[in-house]
């Protein structure tokens, strides 16, 4: 593995690290003062930004670990193309988290809905890697 494959690797670590604390703070301080009296007026983009920012640090999270895992697979050789999968399957994580998250907060998630989107997700990596992927 090249240095400029381990800073990547660091870089995309530490963005998560940043998405998550923005997350958190933007979480934290979106609605300070949502009483009864005087509920939130944005609460939706609140929440709208929030479910972003979750799909995106889930997003930024993955892609080091897939392609460490791709990796150590091939037997610590870097091959092309390994960084468009791990890209890809991060995406695809992504786009999970806020998939579960949009139904929780619709209040439509239950097992089989969750059941459903997480083997959707599986369904399309696996076309994806029968499709894109060279043997």
């Amino acid at each position: 593995m090249s240095g400029r494959t381990r800073l990547a690797l660091a870089a995309l670590l530490l963005l998560a690290v940043l998405a998550a604390l923005l997350l958190v703070v933007y979480a934290g301080n979106a609605c300070a003062t949502d009483l009864v009296d005087a509920p939130c007026p944005d609460a939706g983009a609140h929440r709208g930004m929030v479910v972003a920012l979750l799909a995106l640090t889930a997003w930024l999270l993955v892609v080091p670990f897939a392609f460490l895992a791709e990796f150590a697979m091939r037997r610590r050789i870097v091959f092309r193309g390994m960084w468009g999968r791990a890209l890809r399957r991060g995406f695809l994580v992504g786009v999970a988290v806020a998939a579960l998250a949009g139904l929780k907060l619709g209040g439509a998630l239950s097992v089989p809905t969750s059941l459903f989107v997480v083997i959707m997700v599986v369904l399309l990596e696996w076309f994806a890697v029968r499709r894109f992927d060279l043997p």
